[in-house]
């Protein structure tokens, strides 16, 4: 341990290792009071019916309860317009590989009944190029949608395997042998 002094003000170095922290350590006088309200039928009562309360809330809104989507960092509500904007960029990204001719277009849609009774139209890809382009427009929301670096480089190489070749090795563009150049030359005249 060494003494050090900022601007005239002395400060001790503490190691971190093998102390422990005052504030985490067990109070017994709050574990006391803690188990008198326990103790207490009323209290008991209301804590019951506070854990129930919850437990019906987590069923009826699991989403509520999951932060799931939600980069560090974040909250639900800075986060929504941010994968609004990469939905909106895959729809825009998929459209324009089926006006090219890369993509299929068109999905059997079907007619599904959601929880409040109401129906919703689902599209479900028949083909495996169906597939291929609902997992597509997936990997390109996770590439442009928020997230860590680590993530978003696998998508974004998922989405780049996908829609670009490779460029062919050096070695399969030079002919190996002399006769192979004169074929070539001989059936190009032709």
């Amino acid at each position: 341990m060494t003494n050090k002094t900022v601007r005239g003000v002395k400060i001790k170095k503490i190691p971190l290792f093998g102390r422990v922290d005052k504030r985490c350590r067990p109070r017994p006088d709050i574990s006391a009071l803690k188990k008198a309200q326990w103790e207490d039928p009323e209290f008991r009562e209301r804590m019951k019916k506070r854990d129930a309360d919850r437990l019906a809330d987590l069923k009826a809104n699991p989403e509520k309860y999951s932060n799931a989507g939600i980069p560090r960092g974040h909250t639900r509500a800075t986060v929504q317009p941010l994968w609004d904007r990469a939905n909106a960029l895959a729809d825009r990204f998929i459209k324009i590989m089926e006006d090219k001719g890369e993509l299929p277009t068109g999905d059997e849609t079907v007619e599904i009944l959601n929880d409040d009774g109401l129906k919703v139209s689902v599209s479900v890809p028949s083909t495996e190029a169906g597939m291929a382009k609902a997992a597509l427009r997936e990997a390109f929301v996770y590439a442009v949608g928020p997230g860590d670096k680590k993530t978003k480089i696998q998508y974004i190489n998922t989405v780049l395997n996908f829609t670009k070749s490779k460029p062919e090795s050096k070695s399969k563009l030079t002919l190996n042998k002399a006769e192979d150049f004169l074929d070539e030359i001989i059936r190009g005249d032709d």
